[in-house]
């Protein structure tokens, strides 16, 4: 972990990362000066959604032809030269509404290959036993940069306008590509010609094929699935009916809930060999906590109990996530693991993207209490693959 290739893979995504963050910042608030619509508000995750779950779809395309670190280095790079364009049109006035939010597609569109493919990168820089090390530290920064990031996009917003402030994401994406272009070259491996169709299913067939990652597919699923109620909406409902206090604590309940992500990390991070070696109990454990802390939190009224369930549910969620990215990344070989997380980026966008609708729906005729039951129900049905996970 501590080589020139693991440090400029961790610092480039780390500013990656920020400049993610306050792009959805700027870009939101430019929405809403434009058109005031909650509409076009709401449309905005939807198009992000969207566009990276085709990208992951067309993920090994680009995999079966190019360099991972071309890949990754590039794609920032094409991000880079499109948020310039962004900035372009708002300095000069030359974009309307449609016009930023088909941008924003494609910088979504370039994001749904370069996360399976920096989770692919690691297992060829990391030697096999620190793997979950690695894993933690890279959940540590990301975690932290979003923790920090929010507020501090927040702040920025105040101080400056849209504009200064997708220069200063035009930076940092900028510097990003420079680190990644320092990346080591993967040896590329030979593959057989193959229509477009059946190299776009190579990572499916990879998990149709290996029980131990279906397994851990069905628990991704699942996982997608129970995680929508966690999003902002459902939350900003249940401050507002269950516990019946102000917008204040929809945000102390988020930030909670990282709180919790970044203990964890740092945890797995400084203690990696005893989560690796112990990870057969970890694992079901953190389904258990995650699915009672959920139950908890679906009935309880109480606004500081809240924060203290945010904090446990963020830290065995983010243990679980650890351990299952360092299972995935030991079982599948160097040739196919990019593949496969963008097959496994392509599924849970797509379910997410399904639940958040089908949650929408539901609010409408049940409550946001027996919402959160049925997230519980969810997580505790992924004890069944886990179990089958533990005999293969």
């Amino acid at each position: 972990m501590a080589s020139k290739s693991f440090r400029h893979l961790w610092v480039g995504q780390a500013l990656a990362n920020m400049g993610d963050i306050l792009y959805i910042v700027a870009l939101i608030s430019l929405i809403h000066k434009m058109t005031g619509s909650p509409m076009f508000l709401t449309a905005v995750p939807l198009i992000i959604t969207f566009s990276r779950f085709i990208s992951s779809v067309a993920a090994p395309l680009l995999m079966n032809r190019t360099q991972m670190k071309s890949l990754i280095a590039y794609s920032q790079l094409m991000k880079t030269v499109l948020l310039i364009l962004f900035l372009l049109g708002i300095l000069f006035s030359l974009g309307n509404v449609w016009v930023y939010m088909g941008i924003a597609s494609m910088i979504s569109f370039l994001d749904g290959w370069t996360l399976p493919a920096r989770n692919a990168y690691v297992p060829f820089i990391v030697k096999r036993e620190e793997l979950m090390g690695a894993n933690g530290f890279l959940s540590t920064v990301d975690q932290s940069i979003q923790f920090s990031s929010w507020a501090v996009g927040g702040l920025l917003l105040t101080l400056l306008n849209e504009s200064i402030l997708f220069v200063l994401v035009s930076l940092l994406f900028l510097v990003s590509t420079l680190y990644m272009l320092k990346l080591p070259v993967i040896p590329a491996t030979l593959h057989q010609k193959k229509y477009w169709w059946k190299q776009i299913g190579e990572g499916w067939s990879e998990v149709i094929r290996n029980g131990r990652l279906r397994n851990i597919f069905f628990i991704y699923g699942l996982e997608s699935a129970a995680g929508t109620v966690w999003i902002a909406a459902v939350l900003y409902l249940y401050v507002d009916l269950v516990l019946n206090r102000d917008e204040a604590w929809w945000g102390y309940i988020n930030s909670s809930f990282f709180v919790g992500l970044v203990i964890a990390s740092y945890l797995v991070f400084k203690f990696h060999g005893l989560f690796s070696r112990r990870r057969s109990v970890w694992l079901p454990l953190c389904m258990v906590m995650t699915s009672l802390v959920t139950l908890i939190f679906a009935w309880n009224q109480s606004a500081l109990f809240a924060l203290i369930l945010s904090v446990i549910f963020g830290a065995f969620d983010q243990v679980k996530t650890i351990i299952l990215q360092t299972c995935l990344q030991e079982t599948v070989s160097h040739e196919e693991i990019g593949k496969v997380y963008a097959a496994q980026g392509a599924l849970t966008t797509l379910i997410f993207g399904l639940s958040s609708m089908g949650v929408g729906l539901l609010l409408e005729i049940t409550t946001v209490q027996i919402i959160f039951t049925f997230s519980a129900l969810l997580l505790m049905i992924t004890l069944i693959p886990i179990v089958f996970l533990k005999k293969a």
